[in-house]
């Protein structure tokens, strides 16, 4: 049974890009990376002990990587366009409540807030996954379609088609998001400890897919255009 499972993991596993720019700056990390994926994606289908103690210590050794790989700034800390968004919404305030504005955008909870929502969302934008994180590039940051987009719907089904059973394993493989919002997404390979999460769900919604051969067929000559298309943006 498991070994029918895999194809569609295995699929999404060697046709992303994302897999391979994190092999190149470490493939310790990127071995890491697909160990934990195949645990997790096992975890979803077996519902296993075992494979949930695995993705575990996985998923575990991935933050530490993540937080070890990761440029920190102080939660405090405003860059440019920070600085002007914080103008901004001390614009909105009215005149006579400026002062009020300005005692209230400078508290450092509040500042501490607004970085951690911003930090939370971005992560959790799934432009920045499949889009190149369209139409919010970074300065100074090399952006790129970490999956291809078809994948996009199939992460959509793998979510929405998850059993009351494997819940306990998307909290863990979701855990990431906590580190990412405290810590930011300033590394070289972007928030890599939520690939696992990302490449097992949509594993899974694929699967409908590779069970039929006629829909194989069509989707992966789709795939394939969209594939190329991918590689071509990341090139030029």
């Amino acid at each position: 049974m498991t070994s029918k499972k895999i194809p569609p993991l295995l699929f999404v596993l060697i046709l992303n890009l994302w897999l391979f720019k994190i092999f190149t700056y470490s493939m310790v990390i990127g071995i890491t990376v697909i160990m934990a994926s195949i645990s997790v994606y096992l975890s979803i289908y077996e519902g296993k002990k075992r494979y949930y103690y695995i993705s575990t210590i996985f998923i575990s050794i991935l933050l530490i990587f993540q937080y070890k790989t990761s440029s920190i700034n102080p939660l405090t800390f405003l860059n440019e366009n920070e600085k002007i968004e914080q103008q901004e919404r001390m614009r909105g305030y009215p005149r006579h409540f400026y002062r009020f504005a300005n005692w209230l955008e400078q508290r450092k909870e509040a500042l501490i807030f607004y970085k951690l929502q911003e930090n939370f969302f971005e992560v959790m934008d799934p432009n920045l996954y499949f889009f190149a994180n369209h139409p919010r590039e970074r300065v100074g940051v090399v952006e790129y379609e970490k999956f291809p987009y078809i994948f996009l719907p199939f992460l959509v089904i793998g979510l929405l088609s998850l059993k009351k059973s494997s819940f306990k394993i998307l909290l863990l493989s979701s855990s990431p998001l906590i580190l990412l919002s405290l810590i930011g997404n300033s590394n070289p390979m972007g928030p890599f400890s939520l690939f696992p999460t990302l490449a097992a769900f949509i594993a899974v919604g694929l699967e409908p897919i590779f069970k039929n051969k006629k829909y194989l067929f069509v989707f992966l000559m789709l795939f394939s255009l969209v594939f190329i298309q991918t590689i071509s943006y990341a090139t030029y």
